[in-house]
């Protein structure tokens, strides 16, 4: 039996007497499966992990993978997340300021399964994680709204230089795939709202100001504060999360304190 203390009604839980830098026996490893189905993300404090035990950690649910669009130092399964920079350059993705709610790499024909995330170092304030339930987003959707997103599709694109939609990105060169808006998640079966503001450029088939004002009601229902759990970070926190069914943002930190986490994505 797994120690578990839900974090919020929403979503995420906290999980107590693991350590990840030693190997987990198969038990262990179906209850923290079934406990990441029951929540959508995990919370483990106090970790102390090399990237090979990041790694083992992550292949008990799937396989490791990296990011090909971030800088690559050592294990490419491994990603730093951070703004900690060498001869002026940033040696790890997604350095500085906040990041809007998306879920991770949906401009694949394949996103990921999942994430982890280990803290390593933390500034003083900010840069906190927000994880939001789609299952929840989509459930609590109004009727009308339901019904015209419930068939259509999604173009998502790998543009992390913009802060709005403008579609005028190159399809050509720029990474890019399709999704229903609505899916039904391959475990549980429970459909879960798949569009994002940072990624999901149209609705597909729609003229662009009606797909523009659809996907501002979505967003702004799946954002909604009582959908969210807020992750104050610590240095040693080990996080996971079902990228299938969440989505995440970052909150803004000062500019002039370190931050680095390591992520390794399942696949």
């Amino acid at each position: 039996m797994l120690d578990v203390k839900p974090l919020s009604t929403a979503l995420g839980a906290e999980v107590f007497g693991l350590d990840l830098a030693a190997p987990l026996d198969s038990a262990t490893v179906a209850a923290l499966r079934a406990a990441l189905l029951d929540n959508l993300v995990l919370v483990f404090r106090g970790q102390t992990m090399e990237e090979a035990d990041q790694v083992r950690f992550a292949s008990c649910f799937g396989k490791p993978v990296g990011s090909r669009s971030a800088p690559r130092r050592g294990d490419s399964r491994v990603m730093l997340i951070g703004n900690v920079r060498e001869n002026g350059e940033p040696i790890g993705a997604l350095p500085d300021g906040e990041l809007m709610f998306h879920a991770d790499s949906t401009f694949l024909e394949r996103p990921l399964m999942g994430a982890t995330l280990y803290g390593r170092e933390i500034p003083s304030t900010g840069g906190d994680t927000l994880f939001a339930n789609m299952y929840l987003a989509y459930e609590s959707l109004p009727d009308d709204v339901r019904i015209r997103i419930e068939p259509l599709r999604a173009l998502h694109c790998y543009d992390y230089s913009t802060q709005v939609r403008t579609g005028a990105f190159d399809r050509k060169t720029m990474p890019h795939a399709t999704h229903p808006a609505v899916r039904a998640h391959p475990e549980t079966g429970r459909r879960a709202l798949y569009v994002s503001r940072l990624m999901t450029e149209e609705l597909v088939g729609l003229p662009r100001r009606e797909s523009a004002a659809l996907l501002d009601v979505c967003f702004a229902h799946a954002e909604r504060p009582e959908g969210v759990y807020r992750h104050v970070w610590r240095e040693g926190d080990l996080v996971l999360w079902d990228n299938r069914c969440t989505q995440h943002a970052r909150t803004d930190f000062p500019a002039r304190e370190r931050r680095l986490l390591r992520r390794v994505g399942i696949d």
